[in-house]
């Protein structure tokens, strides 16, 4: 917890690379609004237009997203491959969602050494654009996963990541289903990790906001985050950007219902701005 009740909060958008509609999005919602950071996909459609562009924007901290699932293979081993390369293309792809990869994970079809092959790539990736990795999460906060975990924070002390999130302490939502339900074992996972990565000496902040308005965010929501915030550092997930139907087309299970222009809207609200300026609250990265 920061000194003297400081409220500390990074706003992290997930999912830059995703596609260059998602990328103008997040950098927009950078470039005049609360985005502090964003967790770029290496293994996405659009990696090289978010590297390239992000150069343009020294203030916003780049870390990683790490991809488990709705991106490409950078290794193509058999256990983590969805048979839709849904892209599109002719490019191999990690499983479509969270839920095929449960069931693969759950009936030990999914090999932790394949895992973390893929991920090994993924941070090495990275690595050749950038000097180092301020940051790591998981798409769907797969990373929390018994196991799973233990790759990921065999891996951070690797390669010297000092953060990883960790929704240990969600910050109160409103009530949406199936949301609202999931958010429960993803806090009792999130605690276990928090408790793993403290006795190797990675961090996690205090608090996560975002999880269950994760695709719906708006300006009421993300005010009621901000308003209620406690003590210490919150991390809040949004997901911005241009709405951008060829991605909707490919990926219906991830993003049929997400309003990415909605959530670009409340990062970019002047009563978001102006409540911060009036507050004790403090924008910042995980620095």
């Amino acid at each position: 917890m920061d000194r003297l009740g400081q409220k500390r909060v990074v706003v992290t958008a997930d999912d830059l690379g995703l596609s260059l509609r998602i990328n103008s999005g997040i950098f927009e919602s950078h470039r005049a609004g609360v985005v502090t950071a964003a967790a770029l996909l290496v293994n996405a459609p659009a990696t090289k237009d978010a590297i390239e562009v992000s150069r343009e924007f020294p203030a916003l901290q780049i870390g990683l997203h790490l991809g488990i699932v709705e991106g490409y293979s950078l290794v193509c081993k058999s256990s983590i491959l969805d048979p839709d390369r849904y892209f599109g293309d002719e490019r191999h792809c990690l499983h479509r969602n969270w839920q095929n990869f449960l069931k693969y994970y759950f009936t030990g079809r999914i090999k932790l050494s394949d895992l973390r092959d893929e991920f090994e790539a993924q941070i090495q990736c990275f690595l050749q654009y950038f000097p180092s990795i301020p940051f790591l999460n998981g798409t769907q906060h797969l990373h929390l996963l018994p196991g799973v975990n233990q790759i990921v924070l065999d891996l951070c002390e690797k390669y010297e990541i000092p953060w990883v999130r960790s929704p240990s302490r969600i910050l109160r939502e409103d009530f949406r289903f199936p949301k609202s339900l999931i958010a429960i074992p993803y806090r009792a996972l999130g605690v276990a990790f928090a408790r793993m990565a403290l006795k190797r000496g990675i961090k996690t902040p205090d608090f996560f906001g975002g999880f269950v308005s994760g695709g719906c965010m708006n300006e009421k929501k993300l005010l009621r985050l901000f308003d209620h915030l406690p003590s210490g550092f919150t991390e809040i997930m949004i997901h911005p950007g241009f709405d951008d139907s060829q991605l909707r087309g490919n990926l219906p299970w991830a993003y049929r219902n997400f309003d990415w222009q909605g959530e670009m809207a409340a990062a970019r609200s002047p009563n978001v701005m102006t409540f911060l300026k009036s507050s004790n609250i403090l924008l910042s990265t995980f620095n």
